[in-house]
């Protein structure tokens, strides 16, 4: 079972299978961070002697998944950051962003994303401890808008609530893939497609962020335009689904970007393009267990890009009436 979001905010940090730092010195950990992060200046604010820097990572592809906690008091100073995003998820404890002049307190019911470039001030508390997610800058403008346009996405809100019910459902599912992470990452990071799947989650938090309120479409295309582009779409979808799918890599096929696939998609299909690969990810489980394939039942589901079991037996049940290891005896 993955743990729950309690879990995680005990006093462990997670993923702490995948160790990159483990210091008591102030400079070391501010010179090792700061090349992963941004160059800053760290000061330590409570006792020095209670100073015990954690920070544990795993990198996706295009997404770095990071925790991290001080010990104790610390303001960072990175002054103008790097060239990525950084999306801060409190699991305890409580931190003061300054960002240009935007003032935020964040903690487990309010998250903070720094854009690239700005100038940025924190306060950590002792008992602090974070999700950290990092995302180039040039990774998410390529989700936002085509190579050419002249548009510019919206500027983002330093914070976001976990009152907004959209921004809890994530936060909490983002919890969720830690903590799968943290028990079973080892297994499944092998697996090319639940990476991938992973992944495009964890990316639909920075787009939805960034994107503007009317970003369904800049025009109205014509019916022929979308029935061709939405079918080159599904084919691409359907020859691959054992690999990494991509919102970019699936928009790019169809020439569009990624924001216009997702609206032809509403329009038509009454969902989202990774929805609409889901729902064909689980028929393909489900003739893959029918015809007795692969070692077992989450050696199936993570070939075809399901991470989280629980959520993808639940799936299962609701689309084929019975749990996928029905299916799998079955075929034994």
């Amino acid at each position: 079972m993955t743990p729950s979001a309690s879990t995680l905010s005990e006093r462990r940090l997670p993923l702490d299978g995948f160790p990159v730092l483990r210091s008591h010195s102030a400079d070391d950990a501010c010179k090792r961070i700061g090349h992963l992060l941004s160059p800053h200046r760290l000061e330590v604010r409570g006792n020095p002697q209670a100073l015990e820097v954690e920070l544990n990572e795993v990198r996706l592809h295009d997404v770095s998944v990071r925790t991290l906690r001080y010990g104790t008091d610390v303001t960072i100073d990175p002054g103008r950051r790097g060239d990525h995003y950084l999306m801060q998820l409190p699991l305890r404890g409580r931190a003061d962003v300054r960002s240009g002049v935007a003032q935020v307190a964040v903690d487990p019911g309010v998250l903070s994303v720094l854009q690239p470039q700005a100038p940025t001030l924190m306060h950590w508390s002792g008992d602090c401890a974070m999700i950290l997610l990092q995302v180039s800058r040039d990774v998410i403008h390529r989700r936002l808008w085509p190579a050419g346009s002249a548009r510019r996405p919206a500027s983002v809100a330093l914070s976001a609530s976990r009152r907004d019910p959209r921004v809890a459902a994530w936060w909490r599912a983002a919890e969720d893939m830690v903590g799968n992470l943290d028990q079973f990452g080892e297994h499944w990071l092998g697996h090319r497609a639940a990476k991938a799947s992973m992944e495009e989650f964890l990316l639909s938090a920075f787009t939805a962020l960034l994107q503007p309120h009317d970003a369904d479409s800049t025009s109205t295309p014509t019916a022929g335009a979308d029935t061709r582009r939405l079918q080159r779409a599904k084919d691409y979808i359907h020859a691959h689904l054992d690999q990494a799918l991509l919102l970019e890599d699936i928009a790019r096929e169809a020439c569009v970007c990624p924001r216009t696939l997702e609206a032809m998609f509403k329009r038509h299909e009454a969902t989202t393009p990774l929805n609409y690969a889901r729902q064909v990810r689980l028929q393909a489980v489900h003739e893959a267990l029918k015809r007795g394939q692969g070692q077992s039942v989450t050696d199936v589901a993570l070939s075809y890009g399901f991470a989280h079991m629980g959520r993808f037996a639940a799936q299962y049940r609701r689309q084929f009436g019975c749990p996928p290891s029905q299916t799998w005896r079955a075929a034994h």
